[in-house]
């Protein structure tokens, strides 16, 4: 048996993560690079390389946007978690009850970003609704559409090097700085996590494309897995 996140395909209540056996009927939710089989790989490669790679679980994703009533979308995500809309090129991350962590990037002037487990997404989504009290702001469910990916590594800055034309020296790219930048051909959202620790949010239809880049980017520094 295998835990695995499972859909009933309706809005309230929809996904859960629960042991399922793996020829079960049940409708499964598997991240975009699921069929790559991560956690037979990584016994199969010596940890410790020069980057480390790791797609999270299935994350739940929400596209915020606010053109005109900002304070509103400002005063609801204080009210709900105390968490303040980050400034320009930045995040803020909190850890949220037993949801685990709520981080909520900077994406455009009216738009941000925010993750969340995939079992809080519409709980979230809601209650955030219900505190906007009909301002004008957007809220999208997109966490079918995309994966999360972490580099971890010594050699993480030289993949970027190869694979980007953002300046990603630490000094220009600390901690919690969150750029839309060209990974290689693939548009990404890419945030610090920290020193030698970067995350990328992919794409689903992208994901198999970055993924085989990584590979050859990484190959001279050794390549490891972590699941």
């Amino acid at each position: 048996m295998t835990k695995v996140h499972v859909s009933d395909q309706h809005a309230a209540n929809s996904v859960t993560s629960k042991s399922e056996f793996a020829d079960s009927s049940v409708p499964v939710m598997q991240t975009a690079l699921g069929h790559v089989g991560f956690e037979k790989l990584s016994m199969r490669v010596r940890s410790g390389q020069g980057v480390t790679v790791r797609e999270l679980p299935v994350t739940g994703l929400l596209v915020l946007r606010a053109r005109d009533d900002k304070a509103s979308l400002e005063k609801a995500m204080q009210a709900q978690f105390g968490l303040a809309l980050p400034p320009t090129l930045s995040s803020s991350c909190i850890d949220y009850q037993a949801n685990g962590t709520l981080c909520l990037r900077w994406i455009a002037p009216d738009e941000w970003l925010l993750s969340c487990s995939a079992e809080s997404a519409f709980a979230i989504e809601t209650g955030l609704r219900e505190k906007l009290n009909g301002a004008s702001v957007a809220i999208v469910n997109v966490s079918g559409g995309f994966t999360f990916i972490e580099l971890m590594g010594p050699h993480v800055i030289n993949v970027l090097k190869k694979s980007t034309a953002y300046d990603t020296h630490p000094d220009n790219f600390s901690k919690g700085k969150v750029v839309n930048t060209v990974f290689a051909k693939a548009q990404v959202t890419m945030r610090c996590i920290g020193p030698e620790h970067v995350e990328l949010i992919v794409r689903r239809s992208f994901a198999d494309y970055v993924w085989h880049w990584i590979q050859v980017a990484a190959a001279e520094y050794g390549l490891s897995i972590s699941v």
